[in-house]
């Protein structure tokens, strides 16, 4: 039997989401003003402190579905997730396709080979659906094997092969001859095996996991600055410049900071309406967001927005969140057009959250 909701994870997802959207925001106002270097390297520093976003996101679809259904997965569990995660994926890929190449460029045989980049080799933004997919797979085939083992000895095997990996990646130059592999890198499993494995425990031992974040929150709350300042250094000192979510160095980064997300949401009573509006409709602001913000550099030009790029990100921001949500609103009246958005999930959630048990181990040890 499925569970009920776990109400932190709605504040994770939000800030996740808004991450993405401000990341790719600051980006196309970037790219379409004349910005000078210094200014240009604050941005690209600010960008950096937010990589942890799309790994977040993907550590959320495993630490749910371990949660909700800790024994086995019901029957209906790929249909839906083909229905109105894959579908979607398909759907906006293609749209993504003909925007890319437009009407004089569009052709079958142009559109078939950008269609296929894009679904199976994630060369665009929804690749992380890929993951996810991945994430899916790895829990049907391996929960009886984790299962069988302490958790600490299977989490540090993962953290061990996606550091390595990622790290062969990050720092090895392109072999002549495999040059393909460091396009598609991001895809296998192996480079967010260890997201896979700590959501993969944390949400079948809640309990225990919440536990732990209570008592070592001052540890958590250290360690997610410190680690958050590692890339910044290595970007600053040229060692590893690439600002991206698949480097070796954001692994730790990434799980101290759901950790800390975590921990501030365990202290909301309620999840405010506009955090949970963001968060039910976040497969949709991740897919879509980029074609507004794209549609809108023209209409900016047209409105003679000034110059300045504090305004043309918070522009970019503002569509790339409000667009999605309203064009997947209206989708989800019509039939069948949550197979287009990916379909929205709006709980009625009460004050309780499964963290309170954890608060109370807590209050008596």
């Amino acid at each position: 039997m499925k569970k009920g909701f776990v109400n932190e994870i709605f504040f994770i997802r939000f800030v996740a989401c808004m991450c993405v959207v401000l990341i790719h925001s600051i980006t196309m106002a970037r790219s379409n003003l004349d910005v000078s270097a210094s200014t240009t390297n604050i941005t690209y520093l600010i960008n950096m402190s937010m990589m942890f976003a799309t790994p977040v996101f993907v550590m959320i679809s495993e630490f749910l579905l371990s949660y909700s259904y800790p024994e086995r997965l019901p029957q209906s569990f790929w249909k839906k997730r083909i229905l109105y995660i894959l579908v979607p994926y398909l759907v906006l890929a293609a749209v993504y396709s003909v925007y890319a190449l437009g009407l004089d460029g569009l052709t079958w045989a142009a559109f078939g080979e950008l269609f296929f980049k894009k679904t199976l080799l994630g060369a665009w933004h929804g690749y992380f659906v890929l993951i996810i997919f991945q994430f899916y797979a790895l829990h049907f085939l391996l929960k009886k094997s984790f299962d069988r083992f302490p958790p600490l000895l299977v989490i540090g095997f993962a953290l061990t092969i996606n550091i390595m990996y990622l790290g062969f990646f990050n720092f090895k130059g392109r072999i002549s001859g495999i040059e393909f592999m460091w396009d598609y890198y991001q895809l296998p499993f192996l480079g967010w095996f260890f997201y896979f494995t700590v959501a993969y425990y944390a949400g079948k031992h809640l309990d225990e996991f919440l536990f732990y974040l209570k008592k070592f929150r001052f540890w958590i709350i250290g360690g997610a600055v410190l680690a958050g300042m590692i890339p910044i250094y290595l970007r600053v000192s040229g060692l590893l410049t690439a600002v991206s979510s698949k480097r070796f160095d954001i692994i730790f980064y990434t799980f101290l900071v759901f950790c800390l997300l975590y921990l501030i949401a365990m202290k909301m009573k309620k999840v405010p309406k506009p955090v949970l509006w963001v968060s039910s409709c976040s497969y949709s602001i991740y897919l879509i967001h980029p074609l507004f913000q794209y549609s809108a550099i023209g209409w900016f030009d047209t409105l003679k927005l000034p110059s300045n790029l504090v305004i043309y990100i918070l522009a970019f921001f503002v569509l790339g969140v409000a667009g999605p949500i309203f064009m997947s609103y209206v989708f989800n009246l019509i039939p069948f057009g949550s197979l287009v958005t990916g379909r929205i999930n709006m709980p009625k959630l009460g004050s309780s959250s499964p963290h309170q048990s954890a608060l109370n181990k807590g209050k008596a040890s």
